[in-house]
């Protein structure tokens, strides 16, 4: 059975169209900030994709905020800087979809 953060983050990978996505921790975040705990990261959205993938995406996030009464906050990352600082997000990406098959 999947949690309903596991089940929520698949969603937004599907809608992302299978792009690594990952719950915010301090592995990629070095500070706290308001509302990290519901924070999700999309990796390898090049910059003139992320309005059209936020617009996607904003469906889900209303109704996240409908069903809990908090925000769903949306980070992306380019493949550059998916490259520079977050390559490893790809290998673990890689092995969650060989593990799935």
């Amino acid at each position: 059975m999947v949690n309903e953060r596991e089940e929520l983050r698949r969603q937004v990978m599907r809608l992302a169209g299978g792009r690594p996505v990952r719950w915010t921790d301090e592995r990629t975040s070095r500070g706290d900030f308001p509302g990290r705990d519901w924070a999700l990261e999309v990796f390898d959205v090049p910059a003139a994709e992320q309005w059209e993938l936020r617009h996607r995406l904003s469906g889900l996030r209303w109704q996240f905020w409908d069903d809990k009464h908090r925000a769903l906050t949306i980070l992306f990352h380019t493949p550059e800087e998916t490259t520079r600082l977050y390559s490893w997000v790809r290998q673990e990406h890689a092995a969650e979809l060989a593990g799935a098959t």
